[in-house]
């Protein structure tokens, strides 16, 4: 059994932004398409005919709306008794009679529908400051690398100058942080990203790569012929 139609005054959406769900199972549930809707619907269980009863009216919030009483007889929204014309502002989850009383009247819930936007999953990244320095220098990242197998982290100049001191001395490369021998080194841009954001906040105190000029470096194996100077 339908329990009404709604009609719209404005363009409407192309899904609904809100509805009114019958707290009868019984009953199927009233879309709200438009900025401005007429509800018409049974307003007793009882009611073969559809009158216009209410009319719902989106907030510029985009949360709440204005219920106006359209009928000649009072309805009751969130336990106000509202006469003819008389409007009053609604929230997800009020409940609207479509009478003075609950006994005989059909009681809807007013629900409001997530937006595309609200939909979206967005990730929320926390991260200590403290772990987005580099070891070497103690500073907040700058251009930060990452070495493998371990994955630690470094400024791109303060990596580029241990390399290059570290290649004189010893025949492998070891991680700064934790000694281990270093296959592999590359720009991490997902930690980049996170890098711009901290120095909002965080000002770089010291910039390595600044004051040994060495040439920025988009990745290698360790072991290749390259010229740090």
């Amino acid at each position: 059994m339908e329990p009404g139609e709604s009609s719209g005054t404005s363009e409407p959406y192309e899904t609904p932004w809100a509805k009114l769900v019958p707290l009868d199972s019984n009953y199927s549930d009233v879309e709200i398409q438009s900025n401005e809707m007429v509800i018409s619907s049974e307003t007793t269980g009882s009611s073969l005919s559809k009158n216009e009863w209410c009319k719902i009216t989106r907030s510029p919030d985009l949360c709440t709306a204005i219920v106006q009483n359209l009928s000649s007889n009072t309805i009751t929204v969130g336990g106000t008794v509202l006469k003819k014309e008389d409007t009053i502002v609604i929230k997800c989850g009020t409940e609207i009679i479509s009478g003075s009383d609950e006994e005989g009247y059909l009681i809807y819930r007013f629900d409001v529908m997530p937006s595309p936007e609200h939909c979206e999953k967005k990730l929320k990244i926390s991260i200590d400051v403290e772990h987005a320095k580099c070891s070497i220098c103690l500073n907040i990242w700058h251009d930060v690398v990452t070495v493998a197998p371990c994955l630690h982290n470094f400024c791109n100049g303060c990596f580029s100058e241990w390399l290059r001191r570290s290649q004189e001395k010893h025949p492998s490369v070891l991680c700064p942080q934790c000694r281990g021998v270093v296959q592999f080194v590359g720009r991490n841009h997902f930690l980049h990203n996170i890098e711009e954001v901290i120095s909002y906040c965080y000002p770089i105190q010291f910039n390595v790569e600044e004051e040994t000029g060495h040439v920025p470096y988009m990745g290698f194996n360790i072991g290749d012929d390259w010229d740090m100077e």
